[in-house]
């Protein structure tokens, strides 16, 4: 799978067999803000859909209740905001930006630590006798 972004509007466009009460759903949505899905071969389900608003999340929340639900992720731009501020990141100001921070390449591995120069603990250098 390749990672991409796609808008809701292209979604809907190519998805002729979406049933009439699912477009409406999806273009009450876009009545809101703006929808991305963004492909991510490192999530479970791979699908992410970027939001612009918190209450656009809640509604495709709420749309996937009782449904398997580990293959769809959401999240607003406002989330997304905070998890980027806490990780310490610039904060995005768009989706699209959000978007493109999610398929930027992962940074080099961080789980080998750095090599420093081993001291030991156990001996103390004596200041005096250096």
């Amino acid at each position: 799978m390749t990672p991409s972004v796609v808008t809701l509007q292209e979604v809907l466009r190519h998805h002729r067999t979406l049933s009439r009460r699912g477009r409406e759903f999806y273009e009450s949505l876009l009545a809101h803000g703006d929808v991305l899905a963004v492909r991510l071969d490192y999530l479970p389900g791979a699908m992410m859909w970027l939001v612009t608003t918190p209450s656009q999340a809640r509604l495709m929340r709420k749309a996937r209740e009782g449904r398997h639900t580990s293959d769809v992720c959401v999240m607003s731009l406002a989330e997304a905001q905070e998890l980027f501020s806490t990780m310490g990141d610039p904060m995005p100001s768009g989706l699209y930006e959000v978007a493109a921070w999610l398929l930027a390449p992962a940074p080099e591995d961080f789980s080998t630590p750095a090599q420093h120069d081993s001291v030991d603990l156990d001996d103390p250098e004596d200041s005096a006798s250096s």
